[in-house]
């Protein structure tokens, strides 16, 4: 699966660099990257959003805005987390949110055709105004279960990829769960 999830981890990365504006992102894992089948904690938007991974493999994304991908062996799963500076300018908090928004619902279906939107929200998360786009894709004859989860504070603009097998819907849940604290 994780040959085939590449190319999905690959095309998600896109969304980050059309909100950050960046025109040019490497966004292929590095070939000498170190993976480490750990428990990993995430800290994201300053601090606000705080969760734990158990048994991943961690790997920096070479990327302008960073990055890191992290799969879980056992359950196929991968999560990738990236942060970048927010397309604030000349805009008020909630347009840019909106327009943050717009432009990560349109480039998730661009990235992919076979994308097909299940839902769509916007929750509070310790204090957070977080959009939710959850999705089905299938790569290549894998089918996935899609999330993206993304907020913006301080100026920055964090997203969260969430791919899962259409197998596991469970671990696809329990993971979005333990990423928003419930």
């Amino acid at each position: 699966m994780s040959k085939h999830l590449l190319l999905g981890w690959t095309l998600s990365l896109c969304v980050l660099t059309a909100l950050s504006g960046s025109a040019t992102m490497a966004v292929a894992a590095s070939p000498n990257a170190t993976a480490v089948s750990d428990t990993q904690s995430v800290s994201l938007a300053g601090g606000k959003l705080n969760f734990v991974l158990e048994g991943v493999e961690a790997r920096i994304l070479n990327s302008e805005n960073g990055g890191t991908m992290y799969f879980d062996p056992k359950s196929e799963r991968a999560i990738i987390v990236t942060e970048g500076p927010a397309p604030t300018a000349g805009t008020t908090p909630d347009a840019a949110f909106r327009i943050a928004v717009d432009t990560l619902k349109d480039k998730q279906q661009a990235a992919s055709p076979n994308f097909r939107m299940t839902g769509e929200k916007t929750i509070q998360v310790n204090g957070l105004r977080m959009y939710r786009l959850d999705g089905t894709d299938d790569f290549n004859g894998l089918k996935l279960l899609m999330a993206s989860l993304m907020t913006m504070s301080d100026q920055k603009i964090t997203i969260i990829e969430v791919m899962s097998s259409e197998n596991d819907p469970a671990g696809h849940t329990a993971a979005l769960e333990n990423i928003l604290g419930k």
